[in-house]
């Protein structure tokens, strides 16, 4: 195989695993929008959707070794259509009409996204993951602004239609993707328990600091929008514009220095910005530092854990590592909703010095997590800026 099929080759890859990834990401919060419609004022419609896309993917991560991966990503999209029809329900309809239909989509994006995201791990290089997940999440956070103002304006009929079709495109892609190797279309061999899954050590460590901030920070962005109201401009426009570049540029710099570096800044940074929140939660400037810091680490912080981590952690049995990475976030969504009746009792100095105190604190399993990216890629890296560097100081002096 010449040198440039093989370039085209892998660009095509890289541009579906993209594409793949946007299509289902964008189609969550299309999914998530209809729901709060639905819902109104019953929370526990929200919970279930996020309590069954956690309990899918667990299921999903098991099935997919009986089959092959690819074909098992068809049905997968498929049932996704078909789950964004089911929503074309009158809002009259019953409490358990809703319920059902609800817990359908949700189990329908659950049940095939550690696979959709292990797919994307077979088909990207390492060296190149940070840059294609953060332009993933950048394409999706800038989708999102426009989905928010549509989506509410149509009808439930035309929503779930819309949702619906954007689904579907995503079977296009699909019939684009290169054939399977061999080794990666029935997944027969043997994969790891989820009780191996949990006693990987580094599993442990980078779970544990994930789990700490989705749990600190999704009690903080509670308390947040409580207490929004005269800084709201600043968390519409600021914090999602910062999140979607912060994104990209910390995905090509952990393809450059490493994911661990990457995630210890978007701790920090997230620290210090709830620290002088708590010291000055009155002034403009503070809610100001607060958001752009804050769509910072969301950009570093969800481009690592959600996208690039988990593959890279897994030896075998890459779905149930992902479905155990992306528990903490659906699930930060659940705990946080039950708790927003009791954020208001809590003065704001100290929940923002408390969440700063725990963020700082979640630093301590990534002392002891090593590092995914590869050191060999690394060096490579350095080695070819240096040789860069020497070029244009020869040609400076020739």
């Amino acid at each position: 195989m010449s040198l440039q099929f093989q370039g085209k080759h892998t660009k095509r890859k890289q541009v579906i695993a993209f594409a793949l990834l946007f299509n289902t990401f964008s189609w969550y919060f299309i999914g998530y929008l209809i729901v709060n419609e639905i819902s109104s004022e019953d929370m526990l419609l929200k919970l279930a959707y996020l309590s069954f896309i956690i309990l899918s993917g667990i299921l999903g991560s098991l099935l997919v070794t009986k089959v092959r991966k690819k074909r098992f990503l068809y049905v997968w999209l498929v049932i996704g259509v078909m789950a964004s029809l089911c929503l074309i329900i009158p809002q009259s309809s019953s409490s358990f009409t809703k319920f059902i239909v609800t817990i359908f989509l949700g189990s329908s994006l659950g049940l095939g996204m550690p696979s959709c995201l292990s797919y994307f791990t077979e088909l990207t290089r390492v060296e190149n993951r940070g840059k294609i997940g953060g332009l993933v999440f950048l394409a999706t956070v800038s989708s999102v602004p426009l989905l928010s103002i549509i989506t509410p304006a149509l009808s439930l009929t035309l929503s779930a239609i819309v949702c619906a079709v954007w689904r579907g495109w995503g079977l296009l892609l699909l019939y684009l993707a290169p054939q399977e190797p061999e080794h990666l279309g029935i997944n027969n061999r043997r994969t790891p328990s989820y009780t191996m899954v949990l006693h990987n050590r580094t599993m442990l460590l980078y779970f544990a600091a994930w789990l700490m901030f989705t749990s600190v920070d999704g009690f903080g962005a509670t308390i947040v929008s409580v207490r929004i109201d005269k800084f709201h401009y600043l968390s519409k426009f600021i914090e999602p514009i910062v999140a979607g570049f912060s994104a990209l540029v910390g995905g090509i710099l952990s393809d450059w220095i490493g994911r661990k570096r990457i995630i210890t800044f978007g701790f920090v940074s997230l620290g210090v910005g709830y620290a002088v929140l708590g010291l000055a939660p009155q002034s403009w400037y503070s809610w100001f530092f607060y958001f752009i810091v804050n769509g910072l680490a969301t950009g570093f912080l969800w481009v690592m854990f959600t996208i690039v981590l988990w593959g890279e952690i897994a030896t075998q049995g890459i779905e149930k590592y992902y479905a155990i990475g992306e528990t903490p976030y659906f699930l930060t969504g659940i705990v946080s909703s039950i708790l927003v009746p009791y954020t208001e009792l809590i003065p704001e100095t100290s929940a923002f010095s408390l969440a700063a105190f725990f963020l700082f604190l979640a630093v301590l399993p990534l002392m002891y997590a090593p590092e995914t990216l590869p050191e060999k890629k690394i060096k490579e890296r350095e080695l070819k800026k240096y040789v860069e560097k020497a070029k244009k100081v020869r040609k400076k002096y020739d």
